[in-house]
């Protein structure tokens, strides 16, 4: 299910629109494996996602066990105004999809360079698993939020990492961005 259909746009629809064809040509093939995500980088036996769990939850979290993983906390999720409680139940987003950084230039980074992107905590939200699979490696163009407040924050958090990050930004993408983010002041 795509959730682009900016409801929030008086009838604009972004897989209505022409505006959007993007066309991605890589000559270096993109493999997940190739980005190093999930580090502990601290060595406190806290992975990314357990540290990014443990520092947004609104509420002390339950370690398990051993500690080394979030059972439980308290969400906000990044995309539709809700919150979740169980780590079981959360996905922590690349909200610029690692494969659209590879397909954006991050193919000719260093594995250091991707190891940093794939971790960058900017660049990392919470969310519940069911809105991460509908997303996928979609950009701006093709997925959205439908609320227009959470639309809006994305849309502008996309661009501010991608400029961050020195990547390209699609025509398509900034397409979206040009048509979307009027409705948004």
């Amino acid at each position: 299910m795509i959730l682009a259909s900016c409801q929030f746009l008086s009838g604009n629809n972004v897989q209505n629109s022409s505006a959007f064809t993007a066309t991605t040509v890589n000559e270096i093939k993109y493999n997940r494996k190739m980005w190093k995500h999930w580090i502990d980088a601290d060595l406190n036996c806290l992975n990314t996602r357990a540290e990014i769990l443990k520092k947004r939850s609104l509420t002390p979290v339950k370690l398990s066990k051993r500690g080394c993983s979030i059972v439980s906390g308290t969400w906000d999720d990044y995309y539709f105004p809700e919150k979740q409680t169980s780590s079981k139940a959360v996905d922590i987003d690349h909200l610029v999809p690692l494969k659209n950084a590879h397909d954006s230039g991050g193919a000719y980074w260093t594995e250091e360079e991707k190891m940093l992107f794939a971790n960058d905590e900017e660049n990392l939200v919470v969310t519940n698993k069911k809105y991460n699979r509908q997303k996928g490696s979609q950009g701006i163009d093709t997925w959205l939020p439908v609320d227009k407040n959470y639309a809006c924050k994305y849309i502008k958090d996309w661009m501010k990492i991608k400029k961050k990050y020195n990547l390209k930004i699609h025509s398509a993408e900034q397409n979206a961005y040009d048509i979307l983010i009027p409705s948004c002041l």
